[in-house]
């Protein structure tokens, strides 16, 4: 009973989408994601990739080039190929390099061989710089979603084996060239049980080259082909025997061997055929049998391939839920320890800040204190202004004396108030800025990055209000006489004048002085009081924000295990119908 593909393949599709919109739902990793894309892809395209792979001098390249009806790669007696070929379906023929770097070059087929060759020391060291080379030809072997690949020749030298080994990972299928002249090595026998053992590796066709160097007077062709089959087979079991290998590799190697795809080819003949247009030749080089065999396998296997390989791909994504579930449990819970630990930033920033704000005067207090006692060395300015302006009385009397006093007092008041305080005001609302900058800073690499956490954007003018009341109760401080300089009830004709001033300006300068450094005290109160509202009003918005976070994860995580939980259901029935739809196969899964 014929298989219906196709319901096979609607069924698959079905699994892969309830996969994917469970993954999204679950948020499980982008890459678990682009794998169930890439899985659909390949239901739907069945893409499919066979590469001639063997030792070197097995003909492979030239095998390559019959199939395509044209000499495009290079090929002569000695080892060429010295980059991956990939030859892929496009009407117009063209070819494109890709380097290691990732740029990407075209150019005309006719320019191959200067590329992928060995023939050349500066072609050997361009190959080193190109990941791959992809041919895009009209072959009908590869028009739907077929791709030929053409490999370096194994045993050539430890980098082209390398190459090779590494591509076995990505293709499908594997055409094994053999030489008619010594048939089946045992390096080809370690490389056929080398295959087998790769899981996505399903089919192998052996290709039996340059069966034109044979006397045809010295062998029989059936029982020559019997022979190669035969050694083959008892080889291949030998060794796998000999490795202990399990009976799911048996199986498969039975699958493959028993009914053994053998070809046997003459492809330089095959390609004279096409320039000389001469049928004889081109059957009597075994072509025609080969290509048409080579085409019905890929047909045939091409479906069942994407279909086992979809299944195999579909069990590893349902294996992987439990490691993704718990990660992405394991990230909710981080979520929530992390968005703790930030709340305890801000809550704790109210104490801290008051620390760092103590630590921060206390460093410029010095300083401050040495710019406002400067106040004191204008007291001997002063004393000479009432020095200066006494010597000019000219009639020695209690009113003159007194009048020249009140003078000398207003100029001394002037010269306080415009030449001594200014500039200390000055370099102390510098310092006071320097202070902000610094209180800011802290701010910013503390308080601000947990704020943002939350989504608190800080909006307030608090910094410049500090700055502003600090400035401003250092304006309001002027120089006043505090003390008298002319004391009642006296005759100033009769004392000192001068001892009288002297302790005038004194008790003054140190009044001014002690207003001064009032009103810096009271800045910092004002600076403290601000900075800890500023904290408390951030820390209740952190409040509000950190359990509203903690309240939505939760959910989140609750939502997560109870659809886990349904997921873990529908995955086994996932499971169950993959069972199903591999058992309705031809062949079992291998």
């Amino acid at each position: 009973m014929d298989i219906d593909y196709k319901k096979i393949e609607f069924a698959l599709h079905e699994s892969l989408v309830q996969i994917d919109n469970a993954y999204r739902l679950l948020e499980f990793d982008e890459g678990l994601l682009k794998k169930v894309q890439e899985c659909k892809d390949l239901v739907r395209t069945k893409r499919y990739a066979v590469a001639v792979m063997g030792e070197f001098k097995r003909g492979k390249s030239t095998l390559i080039n019959a199939l395509l009806g044209l000499k495009i790669l290079p090929a002569d007696a000695t080892p060429t190929t010295a980059t991956i070929n990939r030859i892929t379906f496009a009407p117009t023929p063209k070819a494109v390099i890709t380097y290691r770097d990732g740029f990407e070059e075209t150019i005309e087929i006719d320019r191959l061989g200067e590329y992928v060759s060995k023939r050349t020391s500066d072609g050997e060291e361009r190959a080193l710089t190109i990941r791959e080379v992809t041919v895009y030809y009209p072959t009908q072997l590869c028009q739907n979603h077929v791709d030929l690949i053409d490999t370096p020749g194994l045993n050539d030298e430890a980098r082209m084996t390398e190459i090779t080994i590494d591509m076995i990972e990505n293709v499908d299928a594997i055409i094994v060239p053999i030489h008619a002249r010594a048939p089946f090595s045992a390096t080809e026998k370690d490389f056929v049980c080398r295959l087998l053992e790769h899981s996505n590796i399903q089919n192998i066709v052996f290709v039996v080259t340059f069966m034109d160097q044979l006397d045809e007077d010295d062998f029989e062709p059936e029982s020559f082909m019997n022979h190669v089959s035969q050694r083959i087979r008892t080889e291949v079991f030998e060794e796998l025997e000999r490795r202990d290998t399990n009976d799911r590799i048996i199986k498969k190697a039975h699958a493959i061997l028993d009914d053994m795809n053998l070809f046997a080819v003459s492809s330089s003949l095959a390609l004279k055929s096409f320039v000389t247009n001469n049928r004889s030749d081109l059957k009597k080089s075994g072509f025609e049998e080969f290509s048409r065999g080579l085409l019905r396998i890929v047909t045939a296997k091409q479906i069942e391939n994407a279909v086992i390989k979809s299944i195999n791909q579909i069990r590893l994504l349902l294996s992987s839920m439990a490691h993704q579930n718990e990660k992405r449990l394991a990230s909710l819970n981080s979520e929530i320890g992390k968005a703790k630990e930030v709340f305890d930033v801000v809550s704790a920033y109210s104490d801290d800040v008051k620390v760092f704000l103590d630590r921060l005067f206390s460093g410029s207090c010095t300083s401050i204190e040495g710019i406002v006692n400067r106040l004191h060395t204008f007291k001997n300015k002063a004393v000479s202004i009432f020095v200066k302006s006494l010597s000019e009385i000219k009639t020695d009397t209690h009113s003159e004396i007194e009048s020249t006093l009140k003078d000398a007092a207003i100029l001394c008041r002037h010269m306080f108030n415009e030449d001594g305080l200014p500039p200390i005001r000055q370099e102390i609302n510098g310092i006071m800025a320097e202070d902000m900058q610094t209180l800011l800073n802290y701010k910013q690499s503390t308080l601000i990055p947990a704020l943002e956490y939350f989504g608190i954007l800080e909006s307030d003018n608090s910094a410049t209000d500090m700055l502003n009341y600090a400035k401003d109760g250092l304006g309001g401080v002027s120089f006043e006489w505090s003390y008298s300089i002319i004391p009642p009830a006296i005759d100033l004709v009769d004392h000192n004048v001068i001892e009288i001033v002297v302790e005038a300006i004194d008790h003054s300068v140190r009044d001014s002085v002690n207003r001064l450094n009032g009103s810096l005290t009271e800045a910092r109160k004002y600076w403290f009081g601000k900075a800890n509202d500023d904290a408390m009003k951030n820390t209740s918005l952190a409040d509000t924000a950190y359990h509203a976070r903690c309240e939505k994860l939760n959910l989140k995580i609750n939502a997560q295990l109870h659809n886990y939980s349904v997921l873990e259901a529908d995955a086994k029935a996932i499971e169950e119908k993959c069972d199903q739809l591999l058992n309705s196969c031809s062949e079992p899964q291998i």
